[in-house]
């Protein structure tokens, strides 16, 4: 049997933080996934996090691993995308925990020719380097006053669990742009365009392409931003080391279809 929904998740170091994530998957209403574990080159820690906190999935937790070579984020998560089993793909990145009900609400949102973009509650420093397994387990972390002191100013509103929005959003909601952890869509419509762009080496603007690109395909870009919760830990961040031409490109693309994608890539795993 195959699993209903693939899980990709992007990474690059932090085992620390995928041990978070993998035990927030364990607290999924929603069990019949399979986990990509797509991974820019890192250390055999995370290997090791995954031998360690991978068991107890109905499937297995799968790692995709390239050479580290800099900021390729765009090849490995398209060689875990042309390995995924399912129709439906969730993405998310490899430091946001994710809120019980997370897999349940992409998997119920979803529909052909739709992208679902969802968003996080950006935590502190402090709340960060706290947060324990035994939080994760008994899911306190998702309560609103364990993280509300803690987090980004106006990022409380993006941990509120209120499902019914879902209906004003999809239908009066404002335009939306696709954010790397939090998003969902069918495969197919991902090979619709050739999935992510692997022109763009370096951090930043692979998802602002992705958006465009779709939008070019007329697939729609719709918001699950009341209901698929995720908690992003604090790290620093790297400077983005593209030039005012390139971001152009990339944020202004002529083509739905990407120049190299997912067509060169390999098949489902066994």
């Amino acid at each position: 049997m195959n699993p209903l929904l693939s899980l990709i998740i992007a990474v690059y170091n932090k085992p620390d933080f995928l041990e978070k994530i993998l035990l927030s998957l364990k607290n999924q209403t929603f069990r019949g996934f399979e986990v990509l574990v797509a991974d820019d080159g890192s250390g055999p820690e995370i290997a090791e996090t995954i031998k360690k906190f991978g068991d107890g999935f109905q499937f297995p937790v799968h790692h995709v691993w390239h050479e580290d070579c800099g900021f390729r984020k765009t090849i490995v998560v398209n060689e875990a995308i042309a390995r995924a089993k399912a129709d439906y793909i969730v993405f998310i990145d490899g430091d946001c925990i994710l809120h019980h009900r997370f897999l349940e609400r992409h998997y119920l949102r979803r529909r052909k020719g739709v992208v679902l973009a969802g968003h996080r509650v950006k935590l502190d420093r402090e709340l960060s380097a706290s947060i324990s397994a035994d939080d994760i387990r008994s899911c306190s972390f998702e309560k609103k006053s364990f993280w509300r002191s803690h987090c980004y100013k106006h990022h409380w509103r993006h941990g509120i669990y209120f499902p019914p929005f879902f209906y004003f959003e999809y239908f009066f909601g404002r335009k939306l742009s696709i954010i790397g952890s939090n998003f969902s869509v069918h495969k197919s419509d991902l090979a619709e365009i050739n999935g992510y762009d692997e022109t763009i080496i370096g951090r930043g603007f692979e998802d602002t392409n992705l958006t465009a690109r779709f939008r070019l395909q007329g697939i729609r870009i719709k918001s699950i931003i009341r209901e698929a919760l995720q908690y992003h830990l604090f790290h620093k961040e790297d400077p983005i080391p593209h030039n005012a031409e390139a971001i152009t490109k990339f944020c202004n693309p002529d083509s739905a279809w990407a120049p190299t994608g997912l067509d060169h890539h390999t098949k489902p795993l066994d």
